[in-house]
Order: C-alpha cells, then structure tokens, then sequence
C-alpha cells in the first residue's frame, strides 16, 4: 500500500471526520472509498 500526504482545508477535514463518525469508519476509511467511487469504471 502506498502513503500519501496531503494538506486539506480545516473545514473539510473537520466535515469528512464528521461523516466517518456518522458511517462508524475510519477517516481513512471513508476517503479510501470516496476516491474508488470517483475512481470506478463507468
């Protein structure tokens, strides 16, 4: 698996957080499968 940093603004950080709370997964978690699904063939 590979690593990446990356900078984002506080205010979106703070919303994703907010959604894997919600959703009872990890951040890393939740924006793993935001980029598959902008990711996936169509």
């Amino acid at each position: 698996m590979a690593n990446i940093n990356i900078q984002i603004p506080d205010e979106l950080h703070k919303k994703l957080k907010l959604e894997a709370i919600k959703t009872d997964i990890t951040l890393k978690e939740l924006i793993i499968r935001k980029i598959k699904e902008k990711t996936a063939s169509k």
